[in-house]
């Protein structure tokens, strides 16, 4: 934008979780993929000490979480899982399968930890993919805010005595994957894409997001569930031979395309008639018996129940893989919408389309029963 100012809500958007990291390892000790246990420990150790400056400072100071056993700072399996939910500290990485085979994942959980700020919108994590993960997150709509408050952090945390990360003249900061080599740096936001994702994954999210250079993944990183509601992490890909302002401004531009492109699948899920919904689902799922009692002509003679007759089958129609799928809503949706509910029922219940129900608790003239009753 003319102004600089990359705000998320002139793309017509709420406040979203917003979060920019880098990757950082320490000069001083193998990447993660070759660390001994002891390696692990003694590098959460050095980077205690120097969380002692962070400690002092108002705008950063907070505590150390150590998933360490034993360690003086250590937090129990309760704590640490609501970390994990909070989105404050890193899974279980030895559920990795890919990091374990790469080795960054051995050891768990020694030599690692989260330092929180005491805001909690500063976050450093210790001993996962990269010795050192820093970040800053916020739930807002000005991208700016996050990116200028961790390159503050970053001068801090590198000014820290001691402390010197490794780099190269030709690939910029080495980290454990390729991916992250250069900047280091990876800037995302949660947006929910309910249209793009209303078969339950990010396929299609993917598909158009990555001709944008664009990254979908689930909530909790790589290889993890997209949310109930179609929420998903969306990051630029690039890393290396960009710049880091370059990376922010990617965020916003791929943002606003990819908004545009959720926006026209909305467009045209509504364009498209619930008679014709309700076929395609029907093909693939014809035990339905929501779908396959649906009979589009009834629907069009509904008038002003329209609305309150599809709320009944939305069940069906929202998990097609159902039995039944249909719910009544009021007490009178079975005589109310009787056409529909009575050829429903004598599918399931294998009974006549007018079959009347009558309650009897007396076991007298009940065939099969003994003859003492």
């Amino acid at each position: 934008p003319s102004d600089g100012v990359l705000d998320i809500s002139k793309l017509g958007l709420p406040e979203l979780s917003m979060r920019v990291r880098v990757g950082r390892n320490l000069k001083k000790f193998p990447l993660p993929g070759a660390m001994t246990q002891q390696d692990r420990c003694d590098m959460e150790n050095f980077m205690l000490k120097a969380f002692e400056k962070l400690f002092a400072m108002g705008e950063y100071g907070g505590r150390y979480c150590s998933f360490t056993p034993g360690h003086p700072n250590f937090v129990d399996k309760e704590e640490y899982q609501r970390l994990v939910d909070a989105h404050i500290a890193f899974k279980d990485m030895s559920a990795d399968t890919y990091l374990m085979s790469a080795g960054i994942a051995q050891h768990w959980p020694y030599g690692r930890g989260v330092y929180i700020s005491e805001d909690k919108g500063f976050i450093i994590w210790v001993g996962e993919e990269d010795h050192l993960r820093i970040m800053c997150m916020k739930k807002g709509t000005v991208l700016n805010e996050v990116f200028d408050r961790l390159k503050t952090a970053l001068d801090v945390v590198s000014g820290i005595e001691g402390l010197e990360f490794a780099t190269s003249p030709d690939y910029g900061v080495v980290t454990s994957c390729p991916t992250n080599l250069g900047t280091g740096m990876r800037a995302s936001l949660h947006i929910a894409l309910p249209n793009l994702c209303a078969d339950g994954t990010e396929k299609k999210a993917k598909a158009i997001a990555k001709p944008l250079g664009l990254s979908v993944r689930g909530l909790g990183g790589e290889h993890t569930p997209i949310g109930a509601d179609g929420t998903v992490d969306i990051s630029p890909s690039a890393r290396f031979c960009i710049t880091e302002a370059e990376i922010i401004t990617a965020l916003y531009k791929g943002i606003e395309l990819l908004k545009a492109e959720e926006d026209k699948a909305g467009g045209d899920k509504a364009g498209e008639s619930i008679g014709d919904r309700v076929k395609t689902l029907l093909a693939a799922n014809p035990d339905n018996i929501c779908l396959n009692t649906f009979d589009n002509a009834y629907y069009e003679s509904l008038g002003s129940e329209k609305a309150a007759f599809l709320k009944c089958l939305m069940s069906g129609i929202e998990n097609p893989d159902s039995m039944m799928g249909c719910y009544a809503c009021q007490p009178e949706d079975y005589d109310r919408f009787k056409p529909f509910f009575s050829k429903a029922l004598a599918k399931y219940h294998k009974v006549s389309e007018d079959a009347k129900h009558v309650n009897n608790w007396s076991l007298e003239g009940v065939a099969g029963l003994p003859s003492d009753g």
